[in-house]
């Protein structure tokens, strides 16, 4: 059984850590559990063993369980995703595919996607929510990059980073096909979650 001091820790480092991922000010959390900005600090910084009502309604305001907030395991949570299990969302006639490697719930939404597209093949991305970036990196080929009204040129090797909140388009330029891995970072708790299937790419006319 923990200690009083252990289980005090736990809920400061808890409370703590579920507050930030949910982007709430010590005064938000404080207002939502209908319990004072000094106890909020209190808890945090494990000077005191909250009473049973403050946690049932620190545990509402925070959306989780009052188990999420006495979990003493300070282990790193380690989630693994064999090859086998990636999903592949998306392929073209041309033989191109986007594969879905692994991501994130909400609030803050990480995804990791690993592209092959053919030479002259190429997909449209829709405008994602504002604040959403994606980063991406050419492991072999050529690729071509189009966001809003601007477009570049990436080689092997080259990385980059945009704000995705405007309709852009990825495709395969050169004598090879291009595979990159792409990150999208989508910050917030919108509500959203890692999508199931992605839209056909548009084919350039022959």
């Amino acid at each position: 059984m923990q200690s009083p001091e252990d289980v005090a820790t736990a809920v400061g480092r808890n409370v703590r850590a579920l507050r930030q991922q949910r982007r709430m000010t010590i005064d938000a959390l404080a207002a939502a559990a209908g319990v004072s900005r000094g106890t909020v600090i209190q808890i945090e910084t494990a000077r005191g063993n909250p009473s049973i009502a403050t946690l049932v309604s620190l545990a509402a305001a925070l959306r989780v369980g009052v188990a999420s907030l006495v979990d003493g395991d300070a282990e790193p949570r380690v989630v693994i995703r064999r090859a086998a299990e990636a999903a592949r969302l998306w392929s073209s006639a041309a033989g191109s595919n986007a594969v879905f490697r692994i991501g994130t719930d909400p609030p803050d939404v990480v995804e990791l996607w690993d592209w092959t597209l053919q030479p002259g093949d190429g997909f449209d991305g829709e405008a994602h929510p504002m604040g959403t970036q994606e980063v991406l990196s050419v492991l072999s080929g050529r690729l071509g990059l189009r966001v809003g009204a601007t477009e570049q040129h990436l080689d092997t090797g080259d990385t980059v980073l945009f704000q995705a909140h405007a309709p852009h388009r990825y495709s395969g330029i050169g004598d090879g096909p291009v595979r990159f891995v792409m990150v999208v970072l989508q910050p917030g708790d919108a509500g959203l979650v890692p999508p199931t299937s992605i839209a056909e790419a548009e084919l350039p006319p022959p």
